[in-house]
């Protein structure tokens, strides 16, 4: 009886803890994006910043915009393609993508990702597993994309400078597919030896008693067993090559809409390559994947794009009015077309199909 207090005792300090934890994190991740957005505004006249988001050149805008939803369905294509189930059609799954977009927007460290997994749960009914099985490949073949472009940008970029022959960039891009390749046939053997290593752990230590623990290591066990189901489904080329063609849409519509916002400043296509923005863009979004990402990503997401515009050449009043700008139209985009998309799904005649055996 008295274990039982003491437990329980436990288990009440450590949820104050864990609550005065999250608290203090939200205070300071909440206090750096405001301390950012005054420190960064304070470098440039906000009269400024105003005027270029009024006085944006709209059949640019409204180009990049046509792009980055089109990019959605490719998204949604690729998860249908993943989950191979007739219980959802590209509809569904579009909503559904739109809703993750939204919240990835605004939650710090990519857990907006998770709102892919919790739709798919309760809306659709799919296991848990089946979701985070599938996201796992997706962010997988994203990181293995973007690091690619990256990397090739770097060399575009740097061939003006150092005149680096087109051999190196082919090289260092057969090199990157050929490793992301075999990470991703040989993955669920990855995860294997994880599990080998937990289900080691759990038969030396205590930790095999505890619920939690086993709960995680068996629904890794799920997990993996749904990646080796998919890849032998041998559908691995077409999610990469959509991987592919998501991510070149994505960084096109960024850039049709930063060209948008520098039109009326005077830049033109042969001012701005496809790569530097790209760069520009990629550093912002990698701000978005760290604990430090404010809330919608304001202060953190300018900063970081400023940071990285600067460094590639601009100057410090335009590379923060760009990053304000830009930042607030995708944030804008997403976040009106997320809520449109969960106002669908929660509506009463939005039904759920059946699975026909």
């Amino acid at each position: 009886m008295e274990d039982k207090i003491k437990s329980e005792n436990q288990k009440q300090k450590n949820s104050k803890k864990s609550i005065i934890l999250r608290t203090i994190n939200i205070i300071v991740v909440a206090g750096l994006g405001i301390f950012l957005v005054y420190y960064l505004l304070r470098q440039v006249n906000f009269e400024d910043v105003k005027n270029a988001f009024l006085n944006m050149y709209k059949p640019y805008l409204i180009f990049g915009l046509i792009i980055m939803f089109i990019g959605n369905y490719f998204r949604a294509y690729q998860k249908k393609i993943l989950i191979g189930s007739a219980r959802v059609n590209m509809g569904d799954l579009f909503l559904v993508t739109l809703v993750r977009n939204a919240f990835n927007m605004v939650l710090p460290a990519r857990t907006g990702e998770l709102s892919y997994v919790y739709v798919l749960n309760r809306k659709f009914k799919f296991p848990v597993e089946i979701g985070v099985s599938t996201l796992v490949l997706v962010l997988i073949f994203d990181l293995v994309i973007v690091f690619s472009l990256i990397v090739i940008s770097i060399i575009i970029v740097g061939i003006n400078k150092f005149s680096i022959s087109s051999s190196t960039i082919i090289l260092i891009a057969a090199g990157l597919l050929a490793i992301s390749l075999l990470i991703l046939f040989y993955l669920s053997k990855i995860i294997g030896l994880f599990i080998r290593l937990l289900n080691f752990i759990f038969t030396r230590t205590r930790a095999g008693r505890n619920k939690f623990l086993r709960y995680i290591y068996n629904k890794l066990v799920d997990i993996n067993t749904n990646i080796e189901v998919i890849q032998k489904r041998r559908i691995y080329w077409k999610v990469y090559l959509l991987a592919l063609v998501i991510r070149v849409l994505k960084f096109t519509s960024y850039y049709f809409v930063i060209h948008a916002i520098l039109k009326p400043m005077g830049y033109g296509f042969q001012d701005i390559s496809f790569w530097i923005i790209l760069l520009g863009t990629v550093v912002a979004e990698i701000s978005a994947v760290l604990p430090t990402h404010a809330l919608a990503g304001f202060g953190t997401y300018e900063g970081a794009f400023a940071l990285a515009f600067v460094i590639l050449g601009f100057t410090k009043q335009i590379s923060i009015i760009v990053g304000f700008n830009y930042h607030l139209i995708i944030l804008l985009f997403s976040v009106i077309l997320g809520l449109i998309a969960i106002i669908i799904l929660v509506m009463p005649f939005y039904k759920v199909r059946e699975e026909k055996p």
